[in-house]
C-alpha cells in the first residue's frame, strides 16, 4: 500500500492550484506590461530630444568649422591673386621694349642692314599621303559601306 499512497500524494499535488504569491510560476499580468510600456515610452520621450540636441550641436560645430575653413581659403585666394598680379606685372616689365633694347645694346646687337626672305620651292611630294594603317582601315571600311 505504500506505493498507492505515494501515487495519491503525487496525484493530489498535480490537481492543487499554484500559489498566487509565487512570481516565478506566473506570467506577468496586464498591469506589469502596462508599467513596462509606460517606462519605455518615458525613456523614448526623454532620449529623443537629447539625441536631437546632440545632432544640432554637432551640425552647428561642423558649420562653424566649415566657416573657418572658408575664411582661411578666401584669405589664401586673395594672397594668391595678389601674388599672381605681381608676377604678371614683373613679366610685363621684363618683356618691355625699352628693357629688351637695353639688353640688346649691352650685348652689342643692332638692327640688320637688310632683311632677306627665302622662299622654298613647292614640289609635289612622292610619298603617299596616308600611312599603311590608315589605308588598311579605309579598305576595310569599304567592305561594309553601302553602294
Amino acid at each position: 500500500m505504500p506505493a498507492a499512497h505515494a501515487f495519491k500524494i503525487e496525484f493530489d499535488r498535480r490537481l492543487t492550484p499554484r500559489p498566487r504569491g509565487s512570481r516565478a510560476l506566473r506570467r506577468p499580468g496586464k498591469a506589469a506590461r502596462r508599467k513596462t510600456v509606460f517606462a519605455a515610452r518615458v525613456i523614448a520621450f526623454a532620449v529623443a530630444p537629447l539625441l536631437m540636441l546632440l545632432a544640432y550641436v554637432g551640425l552647428t560645430a561642423e558649420l562653424a568649422a566649415q566657416t573657418y575653413r572658408l575664411n582661411a581659403d578666401q584669405a589664401r585666394q586673395a594672397q594668391l591673386v595678389q601674388e599672381d598680379d605681381s608676377l604678371h606685372q614683373r613679366l610685363a616689365q621684363l618683356q618691355s621694349v625699352a628693357r629688351l633694347e637695353a639688353a640688346a645694346a649691352a650685348l652689342h646687337m643692332r638692327e640688320p642692314a637688310h632683311v632677306a626672305v627665302i622662299t622654298l620651292p613647292t614640289t609635289a611630294s612622292t610619298k603617299p599621303t596616308t600611312t599603311a594603317l590608315a589605308a588598311g582601315i579605309a579598305s576595310f571600311k569599304r567592305l561594309f559601306s553601302l553602294r
